[in-house]
């Protein structure tokens, strides 16, 4: 027995029966792809394909499963239920990049209560991990949801390579659109992406989505994964501020980013000492929940240490003061 290729319950083949229902309504699913990304490449050739990471990983999409497998492929996201994710083509450590995101969303939804979409982990025909993720942008009638992302949602402008994620905006930007509800939400989002090491939660890895009511509010998050397993990156995708503190800094150095650095985007947001002293408490004596689930993942073992490595640096330095 292992554990459950969705929550990473002990003692489970495959996937705990919550898990089935939860991600694919079901009672029984195959861990194991009766297809290969191949298969997938053929079927969105002419197609744009998605990207993350910075744009050098792919994803395809596929419709509902079909008795205990999951295999219709579609040609374009239209009436997709799932995104599919094969491993980097390229970056370091690329075959653990299924299990990265993987294992970060789960500790997001299962140690910090964040709204994630629901995912999991399998695997190829021929063996290579892969990452799911069920789309949250359709309602239970499987009616499309509206979706802005924040480049769009805070009219940022692309540079001269065509490109917007990483220029003109700040964490700070967002909270000009954020409900007071959803600021809380944000800013530990932002503590558990720099904890977690994720350099790459740029503008368009944060979306507003329209709710059964009709209002836009923050979605569940999505795309979380410590990049450092993969790249040299900064600590957070953004500046936190409007002074831009990491493009003042001199060449080749990088901000040191604390908790106090959080609880003043807090405080600029308008969120009250109580809410910002109940958010740091979330985060206080928390490491070693990290580090089991590290542990229990399906990452490689050189994998594991560095993920470690990078939480018990960030600890340290988010509570130096």
């Amino acid at each position: 027995m292992g554990h459950c290729f969705g929550c990473l319950k002990d003692d489970v083949k495959g996937f705990c029966s919550s898990c089935e229902k939860r991600l694919f309504n079901r009672s029984k699913i195959n861990p194991q792809l009766n297809f290969n990304w191949e298969d997938i490449s053929k079927v969105i050739d002419g197609y744009p394909a998605g990207f993350s990471i910075s744009g050098v990983q792919t994803k395809g999409f596929i419709g509902k499963a079909t008795g205990t497998e999951l295999s219709p492929i579609l040609a374009n996201n239209k009436n997709s239920i799932y995104i599919i994710k094969p491993m980097l083509s390229r970056l370091d450590s690329p075959s653990d990049s299924p299990a990265n995101e993987h294992l970060t969303m789960q500790m997001a939804k299962q140690l910090y209560s964040i709204r994630t979409a629901e995912c999991c982990f399998m695997k190829f025909a021929n063996g290579t991990p892969v990452y799911i993720t069920r789309r949250f942008d359709y309602n239970k009638d499987e009616e499309k949801l509206n979706q802005e992302d924040f480049a769009s949602v805070l009219k940022a402008k692309k540079d001269n390579d065509g490109r917007y994620k990483y220029i003109a905006k700040t964490y700070e930007d967002f909270g000009d659109v954020l409900s007071p509800l959803n600021k809380v939400e944000f800013i530990r989002i932002l503590i558990f992406n720099f904890l977690t090491g994720n350099g790459d939660a740029h503008l368009k890895n944060f979306s507003l989505l329209e709710t059964p009511d009709g209002d836009m509010q923050l979605s569940p998050s999505y795309d979380l994964m410590n990049t450092k397993i993969h790249v040299n990156d900064s600590p957070i995708a953004l500046n936190l501020f409007r002074e831009l503190e990491r493009t003042s800094l001199p060449r080749g150095q990088a901000y040191s980013y604390t908790m106090n650095d959080f609880i003043e985007l807090g405080k600029r947001f308008g969120l009250s000492d109580r809410l910002l002293k109940k958010i740091v408490k979330e985060f206080e004596g928390t490491e070693n929940k990290i580090k089991e689930m590290i542990n229990k993942s399906f990452l490689s073992n050189k994998a594991k240490k560095k993920y470690l490595e990078t939480i018990e640096k960030n600890f340290v330095q988010l509570f130096s003061n």
